[in-house]
């Protein structure tokens, strides 16, 4: 079996759903006051390719899983047909921002374009949270745009989201397991996706993946995919493969 398939996503939710784990969504964990000692969340950053993403929601329809779908504001991200396909087939919405990215570090701007972003948004579906996206080649984290002295607040005072996934989520006991550079490394081929948790994780083959999953070691999980990544056919594959080798070389370069 091919890694980074749907054929591979739906052998890995399989034992995900063979395990006591409970598969809940962001703004279900965010909604509680205490976090439950058992969990499993997807999150879905959709930075390109949507009907990769639409693919991978109707497989987890199909086998009774809700995740979250985190989209960029971006033309050939933002497909309104796309995402209320995916809503109506029972998953979370949430905007994967890079407005400090846009704006050049210009932190007033990037909160304005923020603004007017999410009211995009919310002109199709709801959105209850918000989760930046990395931009490797970018100089500027957008998570600093909450860096200004009470901007952080607005998220929830201002903008009535449940929380920004990356700041308002205590991650120090939750693993973490993430696709970035076609492994499962908590920060290899890293530069941004990743959050502060006392557990490191170093699975770097698809059959390391399967040992995890099966035995779930820890209690509190959380499943960062890239659609773009996961192709149904041999040439997206393979054309997906060489342009994951090519971006972590460049990553490596960056953070070198």
């Amino acid at each position: 079996m091919r890694d980074f398939s749907l054929q591979a996503y739906e052998s890995y939710l399989n034992l995900v759903k063979d395990t006591d784990l409970k598969i809940i969504t962001f703004n279900e964990l965010l909604s509680l006051s205490i976090f439950p000692d058992n969990f499993f969340v997807i999150r879905h950053d959709v930075d390109r390719k949507p009907k990769n993403a639409l693919n991978m929601a109707t497989l987890e329809s199909e086998m009774s899983i809700k995740s979250t779908y985190y989209f960029r504001s971006k033309s050939h991200v933002f497909k309104p047909e796309i995402i209320l396909s995916i809503r109506d087939l029972g998953h979370d919405i949430g905007y994967h921002y890079e407005c400090l990215s846009d704006s050049k570090g210009d932190k007033e701007k990037a909160l304005s374009n923020f603004e007017k972003n999410l009211e995009m948004f919310y002109s199709i579906c709801s959105v209850k949270t918000i989760s930046m996206h990395g931009r490797p080649l970018s100089p500027f984290n957008n998570l600093g745009m909450w860096e200004v002295n009470g901007t952080h607040k607005l998220i929830k005072e201002k903008f009535k989201l449940l929380g920004e996934i990356n700041l308002d989520i205590d991650y120090s006991d939750i693993a973490y397991l993430n696709d970035t550079g076609r492994n499962w490394s908590s920060t290899k081929n890293n530069i941004r996706d990743h959050v502060k948790s006392n557990i490191s994780l170093s699975i770097n083959s698809s059959d390391e993946l399967v040992n995890y999953l099966s035995e779930a070691p820890h209690r509190k999980i959380v499943f960062q995919i890239h659609p773009e990544r996961w192709s149904q056919n041999s040439f997206d594959w393979w054309s997906q493969l060489a342009t994951d080798k090519l971006a972590n070389v460049v990553k490596h370069y960056i953070s070198s």
